[in-house]
């Protein structure tokens, strides 16, 4: 089964949403005086669940190459399938991705890293390269590209980026028995 495939079943098979995750109440809380930023992009997102908690501040648009668009009433929340990539993305304040940088390749870090304007926020949560032994949940059945901490702070370094937080851990992102190894970082271009 193909990735695309995979995450589209993924998707359709588990509609609910139970809240956000622990990270986008951390960011949250982390720009909760920045008044600079209005438009999100989310890439990456999947059944919308942190989509719909930003949009409760922000402008959101979720994006997801899966083929599984979630749907939203709300004005400031949209969503599309799109490859977040290669997409263009001007007129967003702050990109988000959560759980998506560690599905990608290294080819695509470059692509993205360079799509981004100047003066915009990139976070990133994503599966540290620590961790890669440890059991996951949802199995092994799709692509995962484990981050490396010195190779994520001189890519973003090379494209510009300067890094405000970086953190690297447990505790970020438990589901159910799993607490895997995390880098969050927070940059701007």
């Amino acid at each position: 089964m193909d990735d695309k495939t995979y995450w589209n079943t993924f998707y359709n098979n588990k509609l609910s949403i139970s809240g956000c995750s622990d990270f986008c109440v951390f960011i949250l809380e982390y720009f909760q005086n920045n008044h600079n930023i209005n438009h999100v992009l989310e890439c990456g997102c999947g059944n919308g669940r942190d989509g719909y908690t930003l949009s409760k501040k922000y402008y959101v648009h979720g994006v997801d190459n899966s083929g599984y668009i979630p749907k939203s009433e709300n004005s400031k929340l949209t969503f599309s399938c799109e490859n977040f990539v290669e997409m263009k993305k001007d007129g967003y304040d702050l990109l988000y991705s959560r759980f998506t940088f560690h599905s990608i390749t290294n080819e695509q870090h470059q692509t993205f890293l360079k799509s981004i304007n100047n003066g915009t926020y990139l976070v990133i949560e994503a599966r540290s390269a620590k961790g890669i032994d440890e059991h996951v949940y949802h199995g092994k059945e799709h692509y995962r590209n484990y981050i490396d901490e010195n190779y994520i702070k001189n890519i973003l370094n090379e494209n510009g980026f300067k890094i405000l937080l970086f953190e690297e851990g447990r505790d970020m992102a438990k589901y159910k028995d799993e607490n895997p190894i995390c880098i969050r970082i927070i940059c701007k271009k």
